[in-house]
Parts: C-alpha cells; structure tokens; sequence
C-alpha cells in the first residue's frame, strides 16, 4: 500500500552521550545512544468533526464531548510523556498506535515542512483557541502532533502513517499506525493484514547503518479464542515479511513494536489457547543466547530484560498486562551496524502525567469537562547505538527466559486507606477537578438511594456504584435503601455518569 511521508524540518537530533554496556559487564565505553519507543496514545483524534467512534463527536453545547480543547491537552500531555526521555529530547524513534485515519482528504498536509514553515509564526495552542478555522480544522491529527512537537521543543520528525487497506471494514478504518522519525527514511510500505490495522515498515538510515522498523498494532481481545484467531493471522503477516528479510541478510537490525493486544506470556496466561500468535507463529521469546546463535530463534522479547513483578504496561480487571511489546532481531548484538544496549528497556510511568491515584495506574483518557488523561497503555523504551565494530554487547539478566504462568495483580487489595482522600472533597469540585479525579480511588461515606441499578448519595450528589466483580456487585445490591456504609471507590464514568467502581472484596470491609 502507499504511505505518506511527512519530513518536518528536517534536523537530525541525537541523544546525550550514555554508557553501552560491553559482553563483560565490568566494562564500558561511551557511544553514541538513541532511544526508540513504542506508545499507543489512545485516540488521537483529529477536530474535522467526522468521529470514527461517537466517544469522540463533537456535540455543539455539550461540555463532555470532544473538540480543540481537549486535543490541545492530548497535546500537551503527548509531548510530556517524550520529554521525560533522554533529558527532555525525547526519542529519536517513535512506534505510535491509535492515530486517526484521515476523514478529510481535501486538507491533507502532502508536505510538512511547507506545513510547519506556514503556520512558523504561530503556536498549536493559538492554533486550537484564538485562530482556529475551517482550514486548521480539517487537518490530519498527525499535521497537529508534529507542530505540538515541534513547538514543544522536539523537533526534527518526520512522521510516517499507513495508509486505510482498500476493502477495511467500517470500523477498521478509525485509526492507523504510525511512526515518528530523526532519522533518515529511506524506504517505507504497509503490510495489510487481516482485520487489524495494516503492519507499518520503514527502513531508517542510522548513520549509514540500515535499521528497519516494523509498528504493529494487532487485533484486540488479548484473552478471547476466537480474537486470538485473528491475531495468528496478523502473527503470520509479520512473520512472513521478517522470514524475507532474514532471508537477505539473517542479521539485519530489525525492530519490532507496538501493541500486539496479547501477552508477552500469551500461551502461559491462557493455557486454553493450544496456539498463540505472537509465541507459537511470530517466535517471541526470552533467550538472550539468540545473539550469539546463527540459526534458530530469531526474536528476543525485551519484557524477559525485566524482573516478572515489573513487567507491565496496561491494567485490565485488576491484572496488569504487556500488550505494548518491543523485540529486537538478533542482529541488534552481533557488535555490528546498531546494537541494543542491555538492560535499557523499561516502561515510562510518570505519576501526575500517565500515571495516577494510590496504585499508579495508567491515566485512562476522558472526555469529561475539560478533558484530562494521557492513555490506558504505559509506554515503553528501549535504548540502541551504533556499534563499533568490537566485542558483541549481549544482553544478560538474571531472570528466568521460561514465561511466568502467574498473573501481576495489580493490587487493589493493598491499597493503603489512610493516604486517601475523602470523596466529601468532590461536594463542590468543579469539571476541571472532576476530570483529574476520575480513576481515583477514594473513601467513600455513602447512602444507598437504589438498588437497580445500584446508586448512592454522597453529600447530596447521586453516583452509580458498579463493581466488574459479579459476586462483590450483587453483595452490594442486598444492602437496604437508606443504609449507610463507608467503602473505597474508584470514581469513573459511564455514559456521562459519575460513578464508584468497588475493585476488591476488601473495600467494603
């Protein structure tokens, strides 16, 4: 399929000098370093008004649905998750997930250093309030993440997105994968594959070494069979394209991210599945020995550069989750053209920014208000350099390449009560401190008002109380109207609700 490719002002920026790590952990030398992320940022939607999902329609008069406000702080939050990388330079590489499918072709940016040059003597933020126009409305979400870059002080992009593969049903075409480069492209192309967004390839010119990069964002329903079926196929797509390029050179520097929406543990996490994608047919795996091999394995997982209880980066029913993955070739520690440098990967959790409440969650998006919320993913980092031609850095850790079985909980039942806030605190909270609430966890002193559906009053205000637990929820539905009772609560939303969510058994008691 054809892509676009969106040079910016195009200035090749590097990271600070750092440490690389030798095959002898006791030795070191300096070179020169670049980080590469892999970060689903959880709908960036454009403004043209045309919603792929309708969380995400502009509703005239309605201050919770979405528009250049709340674009304006994606914005912002986006641009500080990339600063709090390599001393506020941000990676030189960037894997993207969930970016909007243009609606509005007639305002597609083809060239974005002219784009950038045109609106020079302007800022994003003028551009979203003061001087927004029909013109500034129609623009691709990726035109607004690259000026909000570039304002922000982190420049030098060029942005790449996949084209919508012909024949996409209606709700595969919302959102696309891209990727944000310092780096000289010098060739790119997508990979339809079937029901999932297409597989973005570019090949990136690392100081005369060729580095290709693979983002992917596969079909979701990390524990469901039958999505799992899909995703073997999406698995395949991938597979295929590497057996090529492996084929030409078996140590060709490849770097494979995004969000696969299955575990880095698939296989052990559901052992009813008899076949996982990402295991059994892409081949991830935890064996650092790959790089000194010259057959065999291919792939290495950078979750296994982690101890098990530090592996996560999405929350889903009170278990933390890898969804968002990044795997390197074994050609990244032959001592060659790039190399990863060990012990490098991590996820970015920053609380106040994409990280929230007591147990330090990722800070879901809402639509509320004014909008708050950075993404329902952590992203995650890795560091490369270019090789010198020496001893091969291998990576080595201390943790076991066989997968956990065991699930990370996220531990709701740990939650300290006496570094909570009371949810009195909400009586008189305006939108904007509602907004930065949500995904809280508070004490809750509430009258039950209904049974069904189950509803209380705290301080004269009705919130829904809801629990994912069907036990825990139909325990609260045999409280009688009119007890009251002290639990904690996590304030959400649903369908423009305000609601307390009981995680845990231990909350009521």
């Amino acid at each position: 399929m054809a892509f676009r490719c969106f040079p910016g002002i195009f200035l090749l920026c590097f990271s600070v000098v750092f440490p690389v790590w030798s095959k002898d952990p006791g030795v070191a030398s300096t070179a020169r370093t670049f980080t590469v992320m892999a970060y689903n940022v959880e709908n960036l939607m454009d403004i043209d008004r045309i919603a792929p999902y309708d969380d995400y329609a502009e509703v005239p008069g309605d201050p919770n649905s979405y528009g250049p406000g709340k674009l304006l702080r994606k914005l912002k939050t986006i641009s500080r998750v990339l600063k709090s990388v390599d001393n506020g330079a941000g990676p030189d590489v960037v894997i993207l997930n969930e970016l909007e499918a243009d609606h509005t072709p007639d305002t597609t940016v083809a060239d974005m250093g002219a784009f950038l040059g045109k609106y020079g003597g302007t800022t994003y933020e003028k551009m979203l309030t003061t001087e927004l126009n029909d013109e500034m409305r129609g623009l691709p979400v990726e035109a607004w993440l690259v000026k909000a870059l570039e304002d922000e002080g982190l420049k030098g992009y060029t942005v790449l997105v996949g084209e919508v593969p012909s024949g996409a049903a209606e709700h595969e075409t919302a959102i696309k994968v891209g990727i944000l480069t310092r780096f000289p492209c010098l060739d790119h192309k997508t990979h339809p594959t079937d029901r999932a967004r297409g597989i973005l390839e570019a090949k990136l010119d690392v100081d005369g070494h060729p580095v290709i990069v693979l983002g992917n964002h596969w079909k979701s329903g990390a524990g469901n069979p039958a999505m799992e079926n899909v995703r073997l196929g999406n698995a395949k797509t991938l597979r295929d394209r590497l057996n090529q390029i492996f084929q030409e050179d078996p140590r060709a520097d490849v770097i494979i991210g995004g969000d696969f929406n299955t575990q880095y543990n698939q296989g052990q996490r559901y052992p009813f599945m008899s076949k996982t994608a990402l295991q059994d047919v892409l081949g991830s795996q935890g064996d650092a020995g790959i790089f000194s091999q010259s057959d065999g394995a291919d792939l290495y997982n950078l979750w296994f550069e982690l101890p098990p209880e530090k592996r996560f980066s999405d929350e889903f029913g009170g278990e933390w989750g890898t969804l968002i993955q990044l795997l390197v070739s074994r050609g990244l520690g032959d001592g060659k053209g790039v190399d990863y440098v060990p012990a490098t990967f991590t996820q970015i959790r920053i609380p106040g920014v994409n990280a929230q409440g007591a147990l330090e969650l990722p800070w879901r998006w809402t639509n509320y208000g004014p909008g708050c919320g950075a993404s329902d993913h952590f992203p995650v980092v890795a560091k490369f350099t270019v090789a010198a031609g020496g001893v091969p850095s291998f990576p080595s850790h201390a943790w076991s390449s066989v997968p956990p079985k065991e699930t990370l909980k996220v531990g709701y039942d740990r939650v300290d009560r006496e570094k909570l806030r009371n949810a009195s605190v909400l009586k008189d909270a305006t939108p904007e401190d509602l907004a930065k609430a949500l995904g809280e966890i508070f004490v809750v002193d509430a009258t039950f008002s209904k049974v069904r559906p189950l509803e209380v009053e705290v301080d004269g205000k009705t919130y829904s109380l809801h629990s994912f637990d069907k036990n825990l929820k139909d325990t609260l539905r045999l409280e009688p109207k009119g007890k009251t009772m002290r639990f904690l609560g996590e304030l959400g939303l649903y369908k423009g609700k305000l609601q307390f969510v009981v995680q845990d058994p231990s909350w009521i008691k």
